[in-house]
């Protein structure tokens, strides 16, 4: 793929998260949840390698310093090994993501994250993170 294409697809994704973005979801859910979407291209030099994927993810705010997630990543665009697009998406059932933050402190944040697959009916490890800031 040539820098021209790889623009045009990062052009695209970020009208389209633009797009989905500027919907005001305040009047159709509580203020405790929010809609956050990430379109992100990647590059890869030595490879000569694109991928471009879109990560929609809903988010629960209500519960004091816990915070969950829900959510999926979809390649809108990939040329490793076949050449694939968002709707190849369409033929296999999503990976689902989930995750809980909890904040002891502003600078102690326990994690726990965990992915399940609907097509192998089956979930990855469950991650345990201790995020310490300074």
């Amino acid at each position: 793929m040539n820098f021209f294409k790889l623009a045009t697809l990062v052009a695209f994704s970020a009208g389209f998260a633009h797009t989905v973005s500027g919907e005001e979801l305040a009047p159709k859910l509580p203020s405790d949840f929010a809609l956050n979407t990430e379109v992100k291209a990647t590059y890869l030099v030595d490879a000569s390698t694109t991928v471009a994927t879109i990560n929609p993810e809903i988010s629960y705010t209500g519960l004091g310093s816990l915070k969950l997630t829900a959510g999926t990543t979809l390649n809108l665009w990939e040329n490793v090994g076949t050449t694939s697009n968002i709707m190849d998406e369409f033929k296999h059932l999503p990976v689902l993501e989930f995750g809980a933050k909890y904040a002891l402190n502003p600078k102690l944040d326990l994690e726990a994250l965990v992915n399940y697959d609907l097509e192998a009916k089956k979930r990855n490890d469950i991650s345990l993170v201790a995020t310490f800031s300074f």
